[in-house]
């Protein structure tokens, strides 16, 4: 067990001190405050030109500034996966690049463009995917990884019921075709009972004890299922220090940041009123 504990030190402790270095430099509340009152992008541009993502964003176009953020994302992918054996970096590329081809698929379903049974089929393929490339992981490593892929997949079925119950009023017998059987802190069960509820108030009284924060519009419940997941996300910074789960931790809180980021692009680009802008920030 030292052994392999040293061989960990040695192999991430460098990209682990990287990782907590940048941990550290991650955009706080007041620019993105400040950003809600941008009057145009260019206001935007010299936000960002303080930040960590200033050397990829050549201007204040909105097309530059999305393809900086996308552009300093890959190299930060690239450079702390770069140490990851195949094995390892299965779960990564699975999580931060394959993903985003399921996501289009499940957006495209919602808007009529694809069938139930495909959109089902991509689905719990990609799960199948997920859980073989965690089993073939030591179970000291896989933990960590498998509580914060986990907590994604809460998040969305979360999303999911609140959306289409409550915003577009669907019945719960069109909402559970939808969710997703991959979890940690919900399951299936408790999911298809908290479908059956229609008003947010039922459905925070039946949340808020696992997810932490009670909720009473549509906007706090973003915040607190976002505030659940970051929990999930944090949780591996405590502890040994050296290892894997650091840099998917990292390599997420990113995530989730560029996403925000391209939220107020998007809604400043589109003249959107500060509080719309808000709301489209925070999710996962």
């Amino acid at each position: 067990m030292g052994g392999m504990l040293l061989g960990r030190a040695v192999r991430f402790g460098y990209i682990n001190a990287r990782c907590r270095a940048l941990k550290s430099k991650l955009l706080d509340k007041e620019l993105f405050q400040n950003a809600l009152m941008a009057e145009g992008l260019g206001d935007i541009y010299s936000l960002l030109n303080t930040t960590p993502y200033a050397p990829y964003i050549k201007s204040a176009r909105k097309e530059t500034i999305l393809k900086g953020l996308e552009e300093s994302f890959k190299e930060l992918y690239k450079k702390s996966t770069s140490t990851l054996k195949r094995e390892e970096k299965r779960i990564f590329d699975l999580f931060f690049i394959e993903r985003e081809a399921v996501d289009s698929k499940r957006a495209a379903f919602k808007s009529g463009n694809d069938s139930y049974l495909e959109y089902k089929r991509v689905e719990l393929e990609y799960l199948k995917r997920v859980k073989a490339a965690l089993e073939k992981m030591d179970r000291s490593l896989k933990r960590d990884l498998a509580a914060i892929v986990g907590s994604y997949f809460d998040c969305l079925n979360l999303y999911t019921i609140v959306r289409l119950r409550v915003l577009y009023k669907k019945e719960p017998e069109e909402v559970v075709p939808f969710l997703i059987p991959y979890g940690i802190a919900f399951g299936m069960k408790e999911l298809s009972k908290v479908a059956g509820m229609s008003g947010i108030g039922e459905i925070s009284d039946a949340l808020h004890g696992k997810i932490g924060t009670p909720f009473s519009s549509y906007r706090e419940f973003m915040r607190a299922v976002r505030e659940f997941h970051v929990r999930a996300i944090e949780r591996v910074w405590y502890g040994y220090p050296f290892k894997l789960s650091v840099i998917f931790s990292l390599l997420r809180m990113k995530e989730l940041e560029i996403k925000d980021i391209r939220a107020l692009v998007e809604g400043v680009y589109y003249r959107l009123p500060e509080d719309e802008i808000a709301k489209m920030i925070g999710g996962v």
